[in-house]
């Protein structure tokens, strides 16, 4: 029977290695070899510290990914300037969009939203989450053949988690105004995740293929929502289905015309068209789409919460 310390350790070389293939297996086997050999003459370890480690380096990593989708929210939320500019279509593809970016991407993507002194903790808290990623254990594996090695490591691993929790805090507290002012309370917070603890439902974000830089329209029909509200689907020529959102053509709920959709003949008439989808834009709510026949459709903040006018003019 194999030792379950021994066979730990070795886990833990096979893991800092990397998996040894036919191509390259030569010089990394002897390497393992060596290190089992050493381990052989050091049982006394005590597996509990062993545990620890491992332990401290899933927490490590684990406050790295909180303070990574922390910083998607924080993006997910950045560009909208009121609450009434939102769609949830609009706002689940931001959030898709930001879960799909590395953490050094979206550090990146938020640089212009947050202030100097929490771009420079990102910058720290990135090159500490790649060195647990990716040389961490490689660097540090010759420590856990000694109880202070392991010692030394668990101290290691605890101020790595304690770094990227509290840049997380930092950032959440500076984030907390926009949050509550997009109607996002610590008690709605709260609930969700006393309904995620009890094993309430937990919806998945809507997909849909990115948008392209020119889309060509073919067909839009008016679609009733709610009671007294109509918004407007657009086809592109791939069949995929879009409405307006703050900023030109957005992603939608809808996945394949209904019977009782109505097609917008004042649109349909300048159809098909190349359009870019996302026009430059002067504030949310305000661009226009070039059509066919010289025709413009045009976008507009409506005089109520939450709605757009449109209109047909000669460019």
């Amino acid at each position: 029977m194999i030792n379950d310390s021994l066979s730990m350790r070795k886990l833990l070389l096979l893991f800092a290695l990397g998996d040894i293939s036919i191509h390259n297996c030569s010089q990394k086997l002897k390497h393992i070899l060596v290190c089992t050999n050493h381990l052989n003459g050091h049982m006394e370890i005590q597996d509990e510290l062993i545990k620890e480690v491992f332990a401290q380096f899933g927490a490590a990593y684990y406050h790295s990914e909180v303070l990574h989708r922390g910083l998607c929210n924080v993006y997910a939320l950045a560009t909208f300037e009121k609450a009434e500019d939102i769609t949830r279509p609009r706002i689940e593809e931001k959030f898709s969009l930001a879960y799909s970016l590395t953490l050094g991407q979206i550090i990146e993507k938020t640089k212009e939203i947050l202030p100097d002194n929490l771009q420079q903790q990102l910058k720290v808290a990135l090159d500490s989450r790649n060195y647990l990623a990716h040389h961490f254990w490689f660097e540090r594996c010759p420590s856990m053949f000694s109880e202070q090695g392991l010692l030394n490591l668990r101290q290691e691993l605890i101020e790595f988690s304690d770094l990227f929790a509290e840049i997380d805090e930092e950032i959440a507290e500076w984030h907390k105004t926009t949050r509550l002012a997009f109607g996002i309370t610590d008690d709605l917070i709260q609930q969700a995740f006393d309904e995620l603890i009890a094993g309430g439902p937990d919806e998945s974000l809507m997909s849909q293929r990115p948008l392209k830089k020119q889309e060509r329209l073919v067909t839009v029909w008016n679609v009733k929502v709610g009671e007294n509200s109509t918004t407007q689907i657009f086809e592109t020529k791939d069949g995929c289905l879009w409405q307006l959102c703050d900023v030109g053509l957005g992603w939608t709920r809808f996945k394949a015309p209904m019977p009782d959709w109505e097609i917008n003949e004042n649109i349909q008439r300048y159809l098909p068209a190349n359009i870019n989808p996302r026009p430059s834009i002067s504030e949310p709510w305000n661009y226009e789409f070039q059509l066919a026949k010289r025709a413009v459709l045009w976008v507009k903040r409506g005089r109520f919460d939450k709605s757009y006018t449109i209109g047909i003019k000669a460019s």
